[in-house]
């Protein structure tokens, strides 16, 4: 009598802990063109949608990184990450980054990584506290030069990333705000 009973409270405590939810998140992606109005969307479900001007192709994603890479007609690359600012490893359970540090704690966290990764020199070419958003770029002796935009709206944090040689410097922030807005 006692086994079946211990092997009923274990039956039971299976059923409860699995019934327990999880933190993470089901995401949906798509990406589509419209030709009418020039302009990719894409869509990851669901933190939100961004619409990129011109058609692109996506060429790769990141899983753990959450971005997705596509590449445009004059073979700028560019990628797009969407996710909870409270989930990166930085901020998830520190009470020392909120949502008015939050865009200043992930340039300091990512550019440090790319920096020693790359042997690479960092500068901040544009922040708007007012907005929420932060871009930046990394520069090395190998030719490296790609800009970033960090932002976080509401309770969802934006990376933007553009590498090309074709751009100029006005040209990438430009398109990095446009897809902020």
């Amino acid at each position: 009598m006692r086994k079946i009973k211990r092997l009923f409270i274990i039956i039971i405590w299976i059923c409860l802990t699995s019934c327990v939810p999880t933190r993470s998140t089901s995401i949906i992606y798509s990406d589509s063109y419209d030709k009418r109005s020039d302009q990719t969307s894409v869509t990851i479900f669901p933190y939100g949608a961004v619409k990129i001007p011109g058609q692109w192709t996506k060429t790769k994603e990141n899983r753990v990184g959450g971005q997705y890479f596509f590449i445009g007609k004059d073979s700028v690359i560019i990628s797009i990450a969407l996710s909870p600012w409270d989930e990166y490893e930085f901020s998830s359970n520190n009470r020392e980054v909120t949502p008015g540090n939050f865009v200043r704690k992930f340039y300091e966290w990512d550019s440090n990584y790319l920096k020693a990764k790359t042997n690479g020199q960092v500068r901040i070419v544009k922040e708007d506290r007012e907005r929420n958003y932060l871009i930046w770029n990394i520069k090395n002796e190998q030719g490296l030069n790609d800009y970033f935009l960090f932002g976080l709206k509401g309770k969802i944090a934006t990376n933007f990333y553009v590498s090309t040689n074709n751009w100029d410097e006005e040209r990438k922030i430009n398109f990095l705000e446009l897809l902020f807005n």
